[in-house]
């Protein structure tokens, strides 16, 4: 395990209160509070820190005195939470990592060296293993230093004999680890050193299979891969919170195995991923509390997960945790959001223009319609147009523009819009006064200026946020790219 020397960065001093939603269950079996006696030869901290690892931080839980000459003391009533820790000194720097595992009464022997090589532990054989494991990697991370600092040589003198045989050697060296750590989780199933260390491990991909046609299932592992990624992380155990393998994991499956899909996929996959989680109260709401404050705004247009989210869980009961003003707020947001969603039709807006014409937004003949709502006075409205402008005339003039704007003003002074319109030259269709079919404001949540969404061909919103103006029609493209890539994987789906 790669010791952590960011800790001057990421320390928070938050103590969590003893009774905060993920505090470990008392157990009978066990000894009642906590005492981790600490002896560190050539320490002179006054005193020295204990810190549990939570998502990418770190958060005090205890504190110690020197008790005699090199000794420190942890020691409570309350019992501490299982996961990792970090020993930190008075200078707020890392000694050692090491897990609280099961056993809250043991001792540890170390220096100021910060090398587990030399530390040990007394009745924590959890701890020990940890140990035993952080030996064997340091070990392992010195030959592999060597052997590629050899390799290097011998490649740039030409000798490629001596880079095969240092090649062998790091492939060994690669095998022996890896069937460590597998008896280390074999040996020790319940261990979190062993839970830990599985959840690092890579999901074996089975070869794609032949389709009935002939060829290669070409979506097969992909599909697989966001299937099975969560195969090696124990749902079951509220501790794995308080592993730092757990928001790395996290983090890449939402924002990466799963970025840039298609909304009815992400909302597939959150809710295979929640199901997993109910195995556990505090892990099911520790993971419902995250994902609904990050799918709330996403920046790429995921409100669909979001209002399936709070619709699913917030308002069916299922997070009693959360008062009754905060779910009010949930469901105003859902209802808010649902009325503009992406794949849902726009509402048709019928306005008069510039010259008193009544123009509908859903009945213009161009393909594509970004609706553009915007105020005269409103400075960002201005400098945004500018460049909505730049591109809408800069494809008009080269006759690629396959879309049209439909800027609604929000302004009560019907001259000033009319006049700050042309002024500014806006080519595009500009509505607004007093009268409109409906109230536009509430059809599309309209609650500041700028606002802009773009339609399809079918007048279905395709975007809801305002995105940069020069990347509309890249965005154009990718659309009419993906919407053709659905409609041959739907053709041979059939055949």
């Amino acid at each position: 395990m790669k010791k952590r020397f960011i800790v001057l960065f990421l320390l928070v001093f938050v103590f969590f209160s003893q009774n905060n939603i993920f505090s470990q269950q008392k157990n009978s079996s066990y000894k009642s509070g906590h005492e981790i006696i600490v002896h560190i030869k050539g320490a002179t901290d006054p005193v020295i820190y204990l810190a549990i690892h939570h998502r990418n931080q770190l958060y005090l839980r205890d504190s110690a005195k020197v008790s005699s000459k090199e000794t420190y003391v942890f020691k409570g009533t309350n019992r501490l939470d299982e996961g990792l820790y970090t020993l930190i000194s008075s200078k707020r720097m890392p000694y050692l990592e090491f897990l609280i595992d099961n056993n809250e009464h043991f001792e540890l022997f170390m220096d100021t060296s910060m090398n587990p090589t030399t530390f040990t532990v007394k009745n924590s054989p959890e701890v020990e293993v940890m140990l035993a494991f952080q030996r064997k990697t340091g070990g392992a991370k010195k030959l592999s230093d060597f052997y590629l600092e050899r390799r290097k040589i011998n490649d740039e003198a030409v000798k490629k004999d001596s880079v095969e045989f240092y090649d062998n050697k790091l492939k060994d060296l690669n095998t022996e680890m890896e069937t460590y750590i597998k008896d280390l989780i074999a040996k020790n199933p319940d261990y979190l050193m062993s839970k830990m260390q599985k959840v690092y491990q890579n999901i074996e991909i089975p070869d794609p299979p032949v389709k009935a046609d002939g060829t290669i299932d070409s979506l097969f592992q992909s599909i697989y891969y966001r299937t099975h990624y969560w195969d090696n992380f124990d749902f079951t155990d509220k501790r794995m919170i308080y592993l730092p393998v757990t928001e790395p994991k996290y983090v890449d499956y939402f924002t990466k195995v799963l970025y840039y899909q298609e909304t009815d996929t992400v909302i597939k996959y959150v809710d295979m991923f929640l199901k997993k989680a109910e195995a556990d109260s505090l892990l099911f709401r520790y993971f419902v509390d995250r994902l609904s404050t990050e799918y709330q705004g996403n920046e790429i247009g995921y409100d669909a997960v979001f209002v399936h989210l709070v619709k699913n869980n917030h308002l069916k009961g299922k997070t009693p945790w959360i008062d009754e003003d905060y779910l009010k707020k949930y469901k105003n947001r859902v209802l808010e959001l649902e009325k503009t969603l992406i794949g849902s039709k726009a509402p048709d807006i019928i306005m008069p223009d510039m010259q008193g014409r009544w123009i509908s937004s859903n009945r213009l003949p161009q393909k594509y319609v970004i609706l553009w709502f915007w105020d005269p006075t409103c400075h960002t409205c201005k400098n945004e147009a500018a460049e909505l402008k730049h591109v809408y005339d800069s494809l008009a003039k080269i006759h690629a523009l396959n879309f049209e704007v439909y800027a609604v003003a929000s302004h009560k002074d019907t001259l000033l819009w009319k006049t700050t319109a042309k002024e500014r030259d806006y080519k595009w269709i500009c509505v607004g006064g007093h009268t409109a079919n409906i109230d536009w404001h509430d059809a599309y949540s309209i609650n500041a200026m700028p606002t802009m969404f773009i339609l399809n061909e079918n007048r279905e919103i395709i975007m809801n946020k305002r995105i940069e103006k020069k990347m509309i029609p890249i965005f154009l493209d990718q659309y009419e790219r993906i919407q053709a890539a659905k409609k041959r994987r739907a053709t041979q789906s059939k055949q």
